[in-house]
């Protein structure tokens, strides 16, 4: 190689050019995860963004996904004709798929746990205690959808200003904070394209369904009290 300011040949690992004294930047390449998009280092095992294992193809590595081929070719190998080698990396995809699920769960909790938990709640407090006592505050339930995406919503945003890739909160404005903590119905789906997560995550149209479930049902309810109340009346 040769140094981009004298032009003179220099050693491959060297790090300051021997004739003009310039230093020698190196970039490491990158690839790009086609999972969540996130930048993965050359070298890395796993996608720095949402943990999955990183699948080289044939070409990538030296050997072929670390096989052993006696025909001398790269790539996928199999231990007999019968296919028992086409199986077991059915199998071995299988399983990356489960723990590249459970590790995005994991990690991801909270934005799942405020995409379900004050949805199915609310839900619940409503058709099991509301339904029975038409006379009571239907904005109760509210008040229970509210509290909890609340406290879920704030334990994500200290979640994330943990992360490296958000460098203490400087990547997303107050108004994604905001909207995490009262409005997560729009906060989820930009939380998707926040660096290093999972642009195919689902916990937003998780969250929009049960929301939609949960306003149908007081529309039901309060059309049911109304409609008592015109009876008794």
């Amino acid at each position: 190689m040769n140094c981009p300011k004298c032009g003179a040949d220099i050693d491959a690992h060297t790090s300051n050019c021997p004739k003009c004294g310039n230093p020698i930047i190196r970039i490491k390449p990158m690839r790009v995860c086609t999972n969540c998009g996130s930048d993965v280092p050359d070298e890395a095992d796993k996608c720095p963004g949402c943990g999955r294992t990183i699948k080289r193809r044939k070409h990538q590595t030296a050997g072929g996904f670390g096989s052993t081929n006696t025909s001398g070719a790269g790539g996928f190998s199999t231990s007999d004709a019968s296919g028992t080698g086409a199986f077991d990396g059915g199998v071995h995809n299988a399983k990356g798929t489960v723990g590249g699920f459970t590790a995005e769960l994991k990690k991801e909790r909270y934005a799942w746990l405020q995409a379900i938990v004050p949805g199915m709640l609310a839900l619940a407090y409503h058709w099991l205690v509301l339904r029975d006592n038409m006379e009571f505050n239907l904005a109760n339930t509210f008040l229970i959808f509210e509290a909890l995406v609340f406290i879920f919503g704030y334990m994500d945003i200290k979640d994330l200003e943990k992360r490296p890739e958000m460098m203490g909160g400087l990547v997303y404005s107050n108004r994604f904070v905001y909207m995490t903590y009262f409005l997560p119905i729009l906060s989820l789906w930009e939380r998707k394209q926040l660096p290093g997560m999972n642009r195919r995550a689902m916990y937003p149209l998780v969250h929009i369904v049960l929301v939609t479930i949960l306003v149908f049902s007081v529309m039901i309810s309060m059309n049911s009290v109304g409609t008592e109340m015109r009876s008794v009346i």
